[in-house]
């Protein structure tokens, strides 16, 4: 069975892709590449050897979900790994997980980052419990939310909607919320401390400092989600 990986990137994280590729390919079959607000491919990527590099002017604008890219395209089943360009995945990081899938009989989304959340919400970003990927656990962890830079599943579990989702931004809620229709399980696997590095973090195009400064439309989604899936949130495994 193959394993892809997909990644989104753009033009002010080349520094950081640039250190995190080198880690990632030799562990992949192929990796499907999105140039976010790239006009054309630079030169070191051009015909790179297990690189699909993607253009938004081929494809459409898919911002950061241009990281589920393969998912539209591949037609066979395979193992998927979400990276993001701003961490250092280890040596072993792609044999690691895949082991978790084998473990959890390919039912299950995996990853090293997670969340869960209060049983009242009132800030998307503040009100949750983090499994910090950095930090070590002894144990696999049941969560509400995955980071979708660490998760990784086989595909035939998962039918991505991410074609459809309306804020493209916002990848981790909207993966959440389909794994809430699919009834899917997160879960944030055991790993020992600095499993993943963060080459960066906070940085002033990240997604996370724009939940920082405004998150009041995640939170809205997440509450109404409170509703509608009254029955999928972790906080009932830890009552």
């Amino acid at each position: 069975m193959l394993n892809i990986g997909g990644m989104a990137t753009m033009p002010s994280r080349k520094n950081s892709l640039d250190l995190a590729l080198p880690k990632i390919l030799p562990q992949l079959d192929l990796l499907y590449l999105y140039l976010d607000r790239y006009e054309k491919i630079p030169k070191e990527l051009e015909n790179k050897d297990k690189i699909i590099a993607i253009l938004p002017a081929e494809v459409g604008a898919l911002g950061a979900a241009g990281k589920f890219y393969a998912l539209s395209v591949m037609t066979e089943p395979f193992l998927f790994f979400g990276f993001d360009d701003d961490i250092v995945y280890p040596d072993g990081y792609v044999e690691y997980v895949t082991a978790a899938i084998k473990l959890y009989k390919y039912e299950a989304m995996v990853g090293i980052h997670g969340h869960i959340y209060k049983r009242s919400i009132n800030s998307y970003v503040q009100d949750r419990m983090y499994l910090h990927f950095a930090q070590p656990t002894n144990m696999d962890t049941y969560v509400d939310e995955l980071g979708t830079g660490t998760i990784a599943f086989y595909s035939a579990v998962y039918k991505s909607n991410f074609l459809k989702w309306q804020n493209k931004k916002d990848l981790d809620l909207n993966l959440m919320l389909d794994c809430f229709k699919e009834a899917i399980p997160r879960i944030c696997i055991r790993r020992p401390a600095l499993f993943l590095q963060a080459i960066a973090e906070g940085q002033i195009d990240s997604i996370y400092r724009e939940y920082l400064m405004n998150d009041h439309e995640q939170t809205r989604v997440i509450n109404e989600a409170r509703k509608r899936y009254p029955n999928s949130w972790q906080y009932h495994r830890l009552a």
